[in-house]
């Protein structure tokens, strides 16, 4: 059972890591597109800075549960190396435990701005009039799977320190 819940969540850090990739891609050009009609045709454009900091926020809380999936948030090992395996995997399930109850907090808390978002048809005070639902998807979607992902790491780790002989290690 734990196997497919997590395969599931993997499956959707990726699919939200993939998408922040193009996400960033499209941000590049579009901002080239602006720096190209300000600069060159004296005619900046009224959308880019906008859509670009919404796409910001995507790719920026959509891509960090496959971050952390892939262990490529910042760390700092120093002290950790200097532990032995178990030792480290029992921190590790600390540090995810605490992980996980901020992401929750977070991601409660953009759920109630996204509910109150769609209860008062919230939009951007700019010419674009965007539903500010769309932005604010990003942070409890994002958060969402950040917290999903700490307790899979935090089950693992747990599983890998109390099912290994003392000392060793599991792959």
């Amino acid at each position: 059972m734990f196997g497919g819940f997590r395969a599931i969540v993997e499956r959707c850090n990726a699919v939200l890591g993939y998408i922040s990739g193009l996400g960033i891609l499209i941000m590049g050009l579009i901002l080239s597109y602006e720096v190209v009609c300000r600069y060159f045709f004296n005619s900046p454009t009224i959308w880019v800075q906008e859509v670009a900091v919404y796409i910001y926020m995507w790719t920026m809380l959509a891509g960090c549960s496959y971050t952390l999936q892939k262990g490529k948030h910042v760390r700092i090992d120093l002290v950790l190396e200097k532990l032995s395996k178990r030792t480290q995997k029992m921190l590790e399930v600390v540090t995810s435990i605490v992980g996980m109850g901020f992401s929750a907090v977070v991601a409660w808390q953009g759920y109630l701005m996204l509910a109150s978002s769609l209860k008062f048809s919230k939009v951007s005070a700019t010419p674009l009039r965007v539903p500010m639902w769309i932005p604010q998807s990003a942070l409890f979607l994002g958060f969402a799977l950040l917290t999903l992902q700490f307790l899979i790491i935090a089950v693992v780790r747990f599983n890998e320190s109390v099912l290994t002989p003392k000392g060793g290690v599991a792959e």
